[in-house]
């Protein structure tokens, strides 16, 4: 009996590159998801402190019937971790409040990132949280940055 012995040759190039390639598009579409997830979940962290400044807000005026006498400071010390967290971005700005009128006020949050600003703008355009309360609300400027700014009226 003649017995035959083969060499294992390896991996071979083509074969290396077919994982890389697999690889890379693991890892790509594991980036992708990361900041889809990331951007919703600073979404929905802002839309809670939307939701909290409204309270706040409307608490304070009820008294009184006015917004006027409300500003920042006032709501900050009425949200959940006070002043210093209160108002507070995901991405480290402070949101600031101002603009007050007797019936409404204007809150801006500075520096907003490109993936949330459009989710942001989405939410509070329609009959979302607050039904049509969010008016004048700045529109978003593509891949930069935006100081997104919306004003509340109480009966609009």
């Amino acid at each position: 009996m003649k017995r035959v012995i083969r060499k294992t040759q390896g991996v071979t190039l083509l074969e290396t590159m077919l994982v890389l390639a697999i690889a890379a598009m693991i890892i790509v579409m594991s980036v992708r998801y990361y900041q889809s997830a990331s951007a919703g979940q600073q979404t929905a962290s802002v839309l809670q402190q939307i939701q909290a400044i409204t309270a706040a807000a409307d608490g304070l005026a009820q008294p009184s019937g006015s917004y006027s006498g409300i500003n920042a400071g006032t709501i900050a010390s009425l949200l959940p971790g006070g002043s210093t967290v209160g108002l507070k971005t995901p991405w480290g700005s402070t949101i600031t409040i101002g603009g007050t009128s007797p019936t409404g006020y204007t809150v801006t949050i500075p520096e907003t990132p490109p993936q949330v600003c459009p989710q942001l703008e989405a939410k509070l355009s329609g009959t979302g949280i607050q039904g049509n309360h969010f008016t004048k609300i700045s529109p978003c400027k593509g891949d930069t940055k935006t100081d997104f700014a919306y004003t509340y009226v109480a009966s609009p």
